[in-house]
């Protein structure tokens, strides 16, 4: 028997990187999986199967995203996992430089979406009474200064906190809440902003250097999400796992 089968779970950015390195891992282990993305091409790649449900939404649209919460609960009667894995950047402006837009925009998508599934779903896993496991992708962001990532370092240091806080209120329902940080990981956004030669340069040097000196990639980071929804994991909630490759110690 695989390690999810009978379970179901939910993933935002699921049509790439390392949501959807985590959905297809987490599909494999027999989860049923709902996934939640923007870019309904890309969601449109995803093999078919009476496991696997798609929704097309724009987690920055609140009023849509409260309608998908729905109906990802309701086709497959019931979620015992959430993935919070959608992410944007904004861009590279400084602090003084960074727009309200630019700030509304990747809040919305970064901390906002994941608190409306995590109430939505958090509800439905304490009515239903069987537990959960909720798992956030922050960012080794959120606990480094870095120029030029106002909106992105601050919306990810919230996902952080509301880790914490969800894991504190949700945990006499049986519901664990953790967070993964990743450093750089060969995502589309990383590769759309370094060259190959640049990306090696930064892993050796600098502010985004890490003690083993390469990339992780999406499946590393999907395995220890896999970890975090096993029995294995039971006694883990409230805490942000480092996936990083020593960026930060």
């Amino acid at each position: 028997m695989s390690s999810l089968e009978g379970k179901t779970a939910v993933i935002t950015g699921a049509a790439s990187g390392i949501g959807r390195a985590v959905a297809q891992l987490l599909r494999r282990e027999g989860a049923r999986t709902v996934l939640l993305d923007r870019d309904a091409e890309e969601l449109g790649r995803t093999p078919p199967g009476p496991d696997v449900y798609t929704l097309v939404v724009d987690l920055a649209d609140r009023a849509a995203l409260e309608r998908t919460a729905g109906e990802a609960l309701a086709h497959f009667s019931g979620v015992d996992i959430l993935v919070n894995a959608a992410g944007v950047t904004g861009g590279g402006a400084p602090l003084l430089e960074t727009t309200d837009e630019t700030w509304d925009q990747v809040h919305a998508v970064n901390s906002t979406a994941p608190f409306l599934l995590i109430r939505a779903i958090g509800k439905h896993m304490v009515e239903r009474g069987r537990g959960g496991r909720i798992v956030n992708i922050t960012s080794s962001s959120a606990h480094r200064a870095l120029q030029s990532k106002t909106a992105y370092g601050a919306s990810k240091a919230a996902l952080a906190q509301l880790t914490r806080i969800a894991a504190a209120e949700l945990g006499a329902y049986d519901i664990n809440v953790n967070a993964i940080a990743p450093g750089l990981t060969r995502t589309p956004i990383v590769a759309r902003a370094f060259s190959e030669e640049a990306l090696e340069a930064a892993l050796r040097e600098g502010p985004l250097a890490n003690l083993l000196q390469r990339i992780s990639e999406p499946e590393d980071i999907a395995a220890v999400v896999l970890f975090l929804c096993q029995p294995g994991s039971r006694q883990i909630t409230g805490q942000t796992l480092q996936v990083s490759a020593g960026a930060i110690i």
